[in-house]
């Protein structure tokens, strides 16, 4: 009951700054690490900043590790921001296959433009509007060390996904799923 009570809050302050006046708590490190990945992304990518007013919530997650030959795999871990507070966890993990060598680590924002499709990916773990708890994407990405491009055609009207390149060698041109798991904040 208070979920839904919280969703309807949250769904009544659509579409403002999801992560402007947000504090991390010193004393948690993966709000610290969070904290960091935004600064990363905010001095690094400024053309983002009107993803960043826009935003209903942002998932954010400051290191996500992909590894593969032939087949591949993934982890990251990060939180979900809403209004300046942060509503849960968000476990991220994925699947690909096609043509992948290697590993690299990258940060990663999800912007969810509404607070509809913020819903849709709390309550489902879709990035859209498809019914399941597995998104099946195409990846294109070709990194070594900090050095790297890649492409995430995961685009739709209510989100957008970004990230930036950490570490590793990796060439990838694969298709795979990713599922989100999210967990909400004790309140």
């Amino acid at each position: 009951m208070s979920r839904t009570l919280l969703l309807l809050v949250v769904l009544a302050w659509s579409g403002t700054a999801a992560a402007m006046d947000w504090q991390p708590d010193p004393d948690v490190p993966l709000q610290l690490e969070v904290a960091d990945t935004l600064q990363a992304f905010r001095s690094g990518r400024p053309e983002l900043e009107r993803f960043f007013d826009e935003a209903c919530a942002i998932a954010v997650f400051p290191r996500v590790v992909r590894a593969g030959f032939g087949f591949g795999g993934g982890r990251g871990r990060g939180l979900l921001l809403v209004q300046g507070a942060v509503h849960g966890e968000v476990l991220q993990s994925a699947f690909t296959l096609g043509f992948q060598v290697g590993g690299q680590s990258f940060r990663q924002l999800i912007f969810f433009r509404t607070c509809e499709a913020m819903k849709e990916f709390t309550e489902n773990g879709n990035l859209g509007r498809f019914s399941g708890r597995l998104e099946f994407q195409g990846r294109a990405a070709g990194q070594a060390r900090r050095k790297g491009a890649s492409s995430d055609p995961g685009y739709t009207s209510d989100v957008a996904i970004f990230s930036m390149g950490l570490g590793g060698l990796m060439v990838e041109l694969a298709a795979g799923g990713v599922r989100y798991r999210f967990e909400p904040a004790a309140h």
